[in-house]
């Protein structure tokens, strides 16, 4: 599981950010279902990341999203550019790297990863690891110069581009430790994307499949009140839309909800199967999360999801639910998500599983724990209200609106557009 995540110049963080999951000291809140022990650290199972809308949530999320595809996606030459996207709001933060740091638990060891780059190169890179107890740099380089290095790596290491991590290359190399590393980032950080108009990812949608899966999944879809009776599995095949047949454009399996018909008398009259791209945007979502939530229960747990505008298509009543099922003792998982419902903030939640994101008038998006904060870090009262001590200043984050100038801004523009003095 993911322990902590940092980065610096990227985006809108221009300074360094700090995500993490470690659980805060002195804290007993909720240990029992909203903690994990995971050997030398115990985690949080849930980190809810709240922020004004333009604050620089997505940002953040996107990040560790970039780091991530960095790690498992070698340039083809030298000279292919590295994915850059510095803070661009000042007079030097465009010419300085961006540094992407992840400290994780894979199996029974600790691994702490970290990397500098610009548009050209990688300027540095660490693999450090931890295991009972004892740190060791495994591998350590300043651009081409190697300050630490497995003797089986030495020819590896000659091999490596300037724009390429060494990671990518030692793992392409069979080396062992490189490629839990590589693992946990392809198979163990699962950004849950929204539909969008494609159909489910093909691994997850093959799940139903087995018909003990989506009988749990149907029974949690009744339970979270939606209509659906049935899900198929369409395979291969054009699907039927209005008496036309479409073309199948982004992969060759597709969902099919099942819902009752009724007729005028309110009798059912039979059934009629959807498109999940026909369903509500909250449907399909909920599709997604109930399947990635499946997914990661079935390969073996320990997984980090991420959510981007977590609680967007959903009901609060539904997005509450979801926030409890994370943070149940049954549930072996992570779940990191980015939300403006404020009033997910008086869930059954821990002071340090609350995240801040507010933006300066620089344009500089900042990250803060609420836990940071003095007067919360001794609260242990149940019904201390995070929602309105948010709403009240208390930890900065909230927007500045003027819904008066805002008004008047438009009737302006009406008045010139009528050519009113």
């Amino acid at each position: 599981m993911l322990i902590d995540f940092r980065m610096k110049n990227f985006k809108s963080f221009k300074n360094e950010a700090i995500l993490s999951a470690e659980v805060g000291e002195r804290l007993s809140r909720f240990k029992k279902t909203n903690t994990i022990n995971i050997g030398r650290t115990s985690v949080l199972k849930n980190l809810l990341i709240f922020g004004p809308n333009g604050s620089g949530k997505s940002n953040l999320l996107a990040g560790l999203k970039t780091m991530k595809h960095m790690v498992l996606n070698d340039p083809a030459k030298v000279t292919d550019v590295l994915p850059a996207s510095q803070f661009l709001l000042s007079t030097h933060s465009d010419a300085e790297d961006t540094t992407f740091a992840v400290d994780f638990k894979k199996d029974d060891s600790e691994y702490k990863y970290e990397f500098s780059y610009n548009q050209k190169i990688i300027t540095y890179e660490r693999l450090t690891l931890i295991k009972k107890g004892k740190e060791s740099v495994y591998f350590e380089r300043n651009q081409q110069t190697f300050l630490s290095l497995p003797k089986s790596l030495t020819d590896v290491s000659e091999r490596t581009k300037a724009n390429s991590l060494f990671l990518f290359t030692a793992q392409q190399n069979n080396d062992a430790v490189a490629i839990k590393a590589v693992t946990w980032f392809d198979e163990d950080l699962i950004f849950v994307e929204s539909y969008q108009e494609e159909a489910i990812p093909d691994d997850l949608a093959m799940l139903v499949k087995d018909d003990r899966i989506k009988k749990q999944l149907l029974r949690f879809l009744r339970f979270a009140d939606f209509n659906i009776i049935d899900i198929e599995v369409l395979e291969g095949e054009p699907l039927p839309v209005s008496g036309y047949i479409i073309p199948v454009l982004h992969t060759n399996t597709r969902l099919l909800t099942v819902h009752k018909v009724y007729d005028s008398a309110g009798n059912c009259a039979g059934h009629k199967k959807l498109a999940v791209a026909s369903e509500s945007r909250g449907t399909q979502k909920i599709l997604m999360i109930a399947l990635s939530i499946i997914s990661a229960e079935l390969h073996g747990d320990g997984k980090t999801l991420l959510f981007d505008e977590f609680d967007d298509s959903l009901h609060l009543e539904l997005s509450q639910a979801l926030i409890r099922i994370f943070n149940s003792e049954s549930n072996k998982n992570q779940f990191l998500l980015t939300t403006h419902e404020l009033q997910l903030l008086d869930s059954a939640i821990r002071v340090d599983q609350i995240y801040l994101v507010e933006k300066d008038f620089q344009g500089v998006s900042d990250l803060n724990s609420v836990f940071d904060f003095r007067d919360m870090r001794n609260t242990s009262r149940q019904g201390v209200s995070y929602m309105k001590r948010y709403i009240e200043g208390r930890f900065g984050a909230t927007p500045i609106i003027d819904p008066e100038e805002m008004l008047e801004s438009l009737s302006g523009i009406r008045s010139e557009a009528n050519g009113d003095e």
